[in-house]
């Protein structure tokens, strides 16, 4: 159903415009919205505050991962391999362990398509903003970028709703699904760390005019970095002045 959505309205923007229309019509329907875990009756949010608390003992502590590539450390300083090859990016920050529940609601999402919980995910991130974020001088969001055809096969960008709500809260232009393209290639997750890193060399390229930009960019799960340092090397050569990374998710 969204894959047609999207072959209509051409971006996935618009299907972020209708899948929330339809949850609207869904609660004027059966009432006050559900917590996305517990399904109990919540008013303001879609996680209700009992369970927005259990979820947030996942939260990452900016005091105990290194800004440059998130791997663990004492002081929230760079890591000792940071320290000796320089990060591509100004910093990174992940809102949450990548753990039950924020790992199964996140797989719904993305692949059993149950475009509701966009709202719930992108409540959660929200509660979590990098410390950074306040004082960075941002121009732009960008969305990690999928290829054409991931993107027709799940029907949207899960990053994209993300980003969407990062950028309406904190008042920032949104770049265009088309800023930066991206080659189709096997997925990831199905690959080890060195075959990661030669399945996304040379994947982007930079279509938008991004030269002395300050972008952030979003992404839903940052694994080994692989993808974010490549698309960061591209924005980089395209003339992109500073990225700052924030995710959703991280595996501790």
């Amino acid at each position: 159903m969204y894959g047609i959505f999207l072959k209509f309205f051409g971006n996935s923007f618009e299907v972020v415009r209708i899948a929330s229309l339809w949850e609207k019509g869904l609660h004027t329907v059966l009432g006050k919205p559900t917590c996305a875990l517990c399904q109990e009756s919540t008013d303001k949010t879609a996680i209700c505050e009992d369970c927005l608390a259990d979820v947030n003992t996942l939260w990452f502590d900016e005091e105990t991962v290194c800004k440059g590539c998130l791997r663990h450390t004492s002081d929230g300083l760079l890591c000792g391999h940071c320290q000796q090859h320089s990060p591509i990016t100004c910093a990174q920050f992940a809102s949450f362990q990548y753990d039950y529940p924020v790992k199964q609601l996140l797989h719904a999402f993305k692949h059993l398509r149950q475009i509701h919980l966009s709202r719930a995910l992108c409540t959660l991130m929200l509660q979590n903003p990098p410390i950074w974020l306040p004082e960075t001088p941002i121009d732009a969001v960008l969305a990690m970028p999928l290829s054409r055809e991931r993107l027709l096969e799940r029907g949207f960008n899960q990053s994209r709703f993300l980003a969407q709500s990062i950028a309406d809260v904190y008042a920032l232009p949104l770049l265009d699904d088309t800023a930066v393209l991206r080659q189709h290639r096997v997925p990831q997750s199905t690959l080890n760390g060195k075959a990661r890193l030669n399945n996304v060399r040379g994947i982007f390229q930079a279509a938008a005019d991004v030269k002395k930009s300050h972008l952030l960019l979003i992404d839903d799960v940052i694994t080994t970095g692989a993808t974010v340092n490549e698309l960061s090397k591209t924005l980089i050569k395209a003339g992109v002045k500073g990225i700052w990374v924030w995710a959703l998710a991280h595996p501790k």
